[in-house]
């Protein structure tokens, strides 16, 4: 027998950690801010749904605001950056860049400071050869890079010493970044069937515990099967994704267990390894696709298959009149999930503009951006509120994110790579 458990309750601490029981939320309260979060709860079975249906824990809303900014256009050569490819942060605040020019790790102090080096490219010990988008910083203060040229997660102390690798499992190059826990277990995405058809890839997460040792996860399948277009020609085949429609995504928690969630609607689910499904969601309101951007973007889309395909014709659905509720999911260090919601898309770029860099490029121009918004929650459900980032935000190279601090880089409109660390700001100069 299934039992049915349905709560609501305002809540009133800027951060609240509960307990969650069979029957809903253990805590409750009241504020005086206007902005209550209320959120109805049910429990069926080993599934927890915390569904946020007004207000937010947070007083205010928020931005990032930059403290320190590291990169430069003309100058010191320490502090100019070709490609940045990953970001990692050490429990002192020290930031570790790896800039795929070069390839080098260049190391930095609180303050923005070059300090050092770590390793050089090469194939000896504590050398690195074509790294990707794997440099993280586990809890023990050792930095982990990926390096798939030479098959090996290479290992260093915070200081930059070479302590040692283990083999990449896959030896897979992947824009992809890689997950530590606060276990220190160390995660990397793999393709478990590479030797099959790219549309029959499986991918995994091979999982490397602190000694060493590993085991391989399988990525949640919640068989959606997204919205594509594709092309094919004498053994050349390939496929997009529509604009603007759902898909699923995931990540994984340092607190050890897979995010996920299909965005046709805002939820997304927390799977944890004691097999407790929390399902988080809120109400929101859809956002329109603007015609003359959808209508760009197929043309786009259209001329780069034209390009291997002559003749090509689009043979998917259209790109809808509005945007699913959000685009991708991080996390904290503590376990916080950050979702990136879709928003309004800006003009950046003046039609004047416009038409002058398409025919420069011979190519349609995309003169529309969205801007990076996130939602915060807490791993137990409660919506903290809404951060907003300022202008150029990547979330490629992934983010750092340490409790109320950002570690990001901003692309400005010479396309200089900077990286900068952001305290996060609450509008009223209230909050968390």
């Amino acid at each position: 027998m299934v039992k049915w458990c349905r709560r609501r309750h305002v809540l009133a601490f800027p951060v609240l950690l509960f307990a969650v029981n069979s029957c809903g939320i253990a805590d409750e309260g009241s504020r005086e801010s206007g902005m209550e979060w209320i959120a109805t709860t049910d429990t069926i079975g080993d599934t927890i749904r915390v569904f946020t249906e007004h207000g937010q824990i947070w007083e205010s809303d928020a931005r990032l605001v930059s403290e320190v900014s590291i990169g430069v256009l003309d100058g010191d050569p320490q502090y100019q950056f070709g490609n940045i490819r990953a970001i990692a942060v050490g429990a002192d605040g020290r930031m570790y860049v790896l800039d795929g020019h070069g390839p080098v790790i260049r190391v930095y102090g609180p303050d923005g400071t070059w300090l050092q080096n770590v390793g050089r490219e090469g194939e000896g010990p504590g050398e690195y050869k074509r790294p990707d988008s794997g440099l993280v910083m586990r809890p023990d203060g050792n930095l982990l890079l990926r390096d798939p040229g030479n098959g090996r997660i290479s290992i260093y102390d915070s200081d930059g010493v070479y302590e040692g690798s283990w083999p990449l499992a896959g030896s897979m190059n992947t824009s992809s970044p890689m997950v530590v826990t606060q276990a220190g277990a160390a995660l990397t995405p793999v393709i478990k069937n590479l030797g099959e058809s790219v549309m029959e890839w499986k991918r995994g997460l091979a999982r490397y515990q602190p000694d060493g040792t590993a085991d391989t996860l399988d990525v949640p399948d919640l068989e959606f099967e997204e919205a594509q277009i594709s092309g094919e020609s004498e053994g050349n085949s390939s496929t997009s994704n529509v604009p603007f429609t759902p898909g699923q995504h995931y990540t994984y928690s340092p607190l050890g267990y897979f995010i996920t969630g299909i965005s046709e609607d805002y939820s997304f689910m927390l799977l944890t390894e004691a097999g407790q499904v929390i399902k988080i969601g809120r109400d929101y309101k859809p956002v329109p696709v603007i015609s003359d951007e959808a209508s760009i973007r197929r043309r786009q889309i259209t001329k780069n298959f034209r390009n291997n395909f002559p003749g090509w014709t689009w043979n998917g659905p259209p790109i809808p009149d509005v945007k699913p509720p959000y685009s991708g999911l991080l996390t904290s260090e503590e376990g916080r999930v950050w979702v990136r919601v879709h928003v309004a898309s800006e003009r950046n770029m003046s039609a004047e503009d416009q038409r002058s860099e398409e025919a420069r490029l011979d190519r349609p121009v995309n003169p529309y951006r969205e801007p990076v918004v996130f939602d915060v929650f807490e791993p137990t459900g409660e919506y903290l509120g809404r951060v907003e980032t300022p202008d150029g935000f990547a979330t490629y190279p992934r983010p750092v994110i340490r409790d109320m601090t950002v570690w990001g880089i901003i692309q400005d409109e010479l396309d200089v790579a900077r990286l900068h660390r952001f305290r996060v700001e609450f509008q009223t100069g209230s909050g968390d």
